[in-house]
């Protein structure tokens, strides 16, 4: 996300304020939480202060050397900001890659196209303060948040769970002790979609009360359609449960038991199609927008529920604060390769590949952080243990029609690959004066990743599939060409230098270590493990409160050092239905951040950010590049795509954009009918590329939101109207150049429109 704080500081829409990152004890939680009530209401006389606890203490965000941006939840509600993939829309530098259920974020050019259980990704995803360990369990709706936090660049200590690229974490509201309040909504949209949010919370005595979150959403019309089957595509249904019971037995002592539930079945992220400009293997062409052809209908099922418990005791001079958590995620779905319909003929055949996943996850944290404000030393320390057992399942075949088959030869694969992880981590932040602060932290990780218990097998119900192993042949023939565990040590750390200039000018000097840990490729008994990925990142920033506090300008400018690079391709030399695991040399990454909130008169306020982003393989000799074949009608060759091994460097990282920005403005009226609020804004990206061989390519475009709400005078009903992709921007959620042979593409969702009632006391 934009640097350090995403600035956009709105009036009364509710601001877009930056705020802590994880675990606050609830001491600073409170004094913050009243500040930021009070920051948000703008006057003439300026933009209020903003206070964050990014140091897990209550400061002024403006003098806070980090990079951390936090969108509160009334901001989010009128932006149309739905799920965690929405977050691109407002954050420069920020990118998402939608396949299946999975959603891989991408900052600043550093992050993955791997899907659902395959890998864990280098910016990590949290849900209060649980680490969500694969990208098929981070893409969920959500509508009971009290705000949403993202961290650009490695956090190698007080995060260290693969986040050389940075971190997402989602907080919901905490019960209340002392009233009993309801928020509940209901939307209609365009194509057929209804969405009903309820949350509700109150106290079950003086030191206990409980809350529960429930959010529904069926989108019965879909916005593709299947030309071979004459069928709608492209919907989508969710309902997720959420329920908190806290206790607080003294002033001093705060334990939450949360429990989360989620179930989304889609063909969103399924259906690829042949890409404009290209033909398929088996003589498909573009199709048009919107437009697929399939044999059978695809889907993907996505179901995980986690329960954790957070206990916090404050001692005096320090709070301690534990959290454990367990997650149980699974997730069956029907997919094809190539973006063909395919037909039983060699050369032509559709490559189906029909997945399992499922992972539990158990993760303990403990941690011990000083609370006197008033000396010059900060600090925080902890231990952290994480544990993930997953099992993946592909069953990979070609088209078959009748007892006639092509293509890729019928195989059950099962991995079960497991992650072990323990680390220690502490950071301090010493003032030599009041005006200048050096921040110093270490983290130490080992990491054990394994791969036992794989099968390769004959597929059941499959005419042509592989025989079965007689009896005295091991079921798992490659597997021991592999090391089948390895073991990751690594030190990283962080040093900040944070110099004010005066009451309203500040400016730090960074430097950070982030690592990401080796892995396997969980389907292939023959792909060695991939070496962990190093990151680098060097960076200077000021913060700046101009013109009696009307304008917030904060610039920040940033250079990545970024060395063994994870990479997946599906593109040949990979095997039919499979992909490879491998590791670029390196690359080099550097940009500037601009931020501004601009509130020039009470009611108004302007907001904006905006990156550029220069990102760059310097060595890649083990590159692959793909090439679209020349239809040929004497050779048998009807399109598709071929590849040859070449040398990368100089090439651009996927993902990343030159440019991009996000601009926003929000204008209340008040009057005696209720307040009208009109809030709109437009996300930006330039052209990017979604292959390390920069063949595929996005071209630039808009995305633009749009909103008008009015709240009755008692602020208990509001009537909002709201329209995302106003222009009807045809953009792809993902495109890939040789997936199953061919160019193909996922599209991103189309203009749709609506209207919400909401009730709140």
């Amino acid at each position: 996300m934009t640097e350090s704080r995403h600035w956009l500081h709105s009036v009364s829409a509710g601001a877009i304020l930056v705020a802590s990152a994880v675990m606050i004890p609830s001491a600073a939680y409170a004094q913050a939480t009243s500040a930021q009530n009070e920051a948000s209401d703008t006057s003439s006389d300026g933009l209020g202060e903003i206070i964050v606890t990014a140091n897990r203490r209550a400061e002024n965000q403006q003098r806070v050397p980090i990079v951390v941006s936090t969108f509160q939840a009334e901001t989010l509600t009128k932006l149309s900001i739905a799920s965690t993939s929405d977050l691109p829309q407002l954050t420069p530098g920020l990118s998402f890659t939608r396949t299946l259920v999975a959603a891989n974020p991408t900052l600043r050019g550093v992050g993955t196209l791997t899907s659902g259980y395959t890998a864990e990704v280098p910016v990590a995803t949290y849900i209060d303060g649980l680490y969500l360990p694969n990208p098929a369990a981070a893409a969920f709706a959500f509508n009971n948040i009290e705000r949403i936090e993202v961290l650009k660049g490695p956090q190698g200590t007080l995060y260290g769970r693969n986040t050389t690229g940075g971190l997402i974490h989602v907080i919901t509201k905490e019960p209340d002790l002392l009233t009993t309040s309801i928020d509940a909504s209901a939307t209609y949209e365009r194509f057929d979609t209804v969405r009903l949010n309820f949350y509700g919370s109150t106290p079950l005595g003086d030191t206990l009360a409980a809350n529960v979150a429930v959010s529904y959403t069926k989108q019965s019309d879909g916005w593709g359609y299947n030309q071979f089957l004459g069928e709608d595509v492209m919907k989508y249904k969710d309902f997720g449960v959420q329920g908190k019971l806290l206790w607080e037995p003294t002033s001093d002592t705060r334990i939450s038991l949360r429990g989360f539930y989620d179930r989304v079945v889609s063909d969103q992220g399924n259906f690829a199609s042949i890409l404009p400009g290209s033909i398929g293997n088996d003589g498909t062409p573009y199709l048009g927008e919107y437009q697929v052809s399939s044999r059978r209908q695809l889907y993907v099922k996505q179901r995980m529920y986690t329960i954790s418990l957070k206990a916090e005791h404050d001692f005096g001079g320090a709070t301690f604060t534990s959290i454990t958590g367990y997650i149980d995620s699974k997730s069956p779905s029907y997919n094809t390769q190539g973006g063909v319909a395919g037909n039983p003929v060699g050369g032509q055949s559709a490559i189906n590949v029909d997945l399992f996943g499922r992972a539990k996850t158990f993760s303990q944290e403990i941690q011990l952080a000083s609370n006197a404000t008033d000396s010059k030393l900060q600090w925080i320390t902890g231990l952290f243990f994480y544990d993930d057992d997953t099992t993946i399942q592909a069953n990979i075949y070609g088209t078959c029609v009748g007892t006639v088959c092509a293509g890729a030869t019928p195989v059950q694969i099962i991995g079960n690959p497991k992650t072990q992880s323990t680390a220690a981590f502490g950071e301090g932040t010493y003032s030599f004066t009041p005006s200048t602060r050096l921040t110093l932290g270490l983290r130490y990780t080992r990491d054990k990743k394994t791969l036992l218990d794989g099968s390769l097998g004959p597929l059941a119900g499959r005419p042509n599939s592989i025989p079965a192993f007689p009896p005295s042949v091991p079921s798992h023939p490659s597997l021991g060409d592999i090391d089948t565990s390895v073991i990751a040590n690594k030190l990283t750390w962080k040093i900040v230098l944070a110099q004010d200039f005066g009451p309203n000018i500040h400016s730090y000097a960074s430097f950070n270590r982030g690592f990401k840990s080796g892995g396997y490729n969980p389907i292939s008994f023959s792909n060695p493990p991939s070496r962990p990925e190093e990151l680098d990142a060097y960076e200077i920033g000021i913060k700046s409160e101009l013109f009696d506090r009307k304008l917030r300008l904060n610039i920040a400018g940033f250079y990545y050092d970024y060395k063994d690079i994870q990479l997946r391709t599906t593109a040949p030399p990979a095997p039919a239905g499979g992909s490879i695991l491998y590791n670029a040399a390196k690359a080099r990454v550097k940009g500037v951040d601009v931020d501004f909130v601009f509130s020039p008169v009470r009611n108004l306020t302007i907001n904006g950010g905006a990156e550029y982003l220069d990102a760059k393989y310097k060595s890649f000799p083990g590159g692959t590049c793909t090439t679209p074949r020349v239809p040929d009608a004497t050779m048998g060759i009807l399109g598709g795509v071929s590849s040859t091994p070449c040398d990368l460097a100089g090439a651009r990282l996927p993902s990343a954009p030159k440019f991009s920005y996000t601009l926003g403005v929000t204008y209340a009226v008040p009057t005696d009918i209720g307040e009208f609020e009109f809030n709109a804004n437009d996300g930006y990206k330039s052209k990017y590329y979604w292959d390390p061989d920069n063949r595929i390519s996005q071209k630039s475009y808009h995305l633009v939101n749009a909103s008008l709400t009015w709240t009755h005078p008692n602020e208990r009903y509001s009537l909002q109207g709201f329209v995302k992709n106003l222009t009807g921007t045809y953009y792809y959620a993902v495109a890939v150049g040789g997936s199953g042979g061919n160019d193909v593409h996922v599209p991103g969702a189309p203009r749709t429109y609506g209207v919400t009632a909401r009730y709140r006391f």
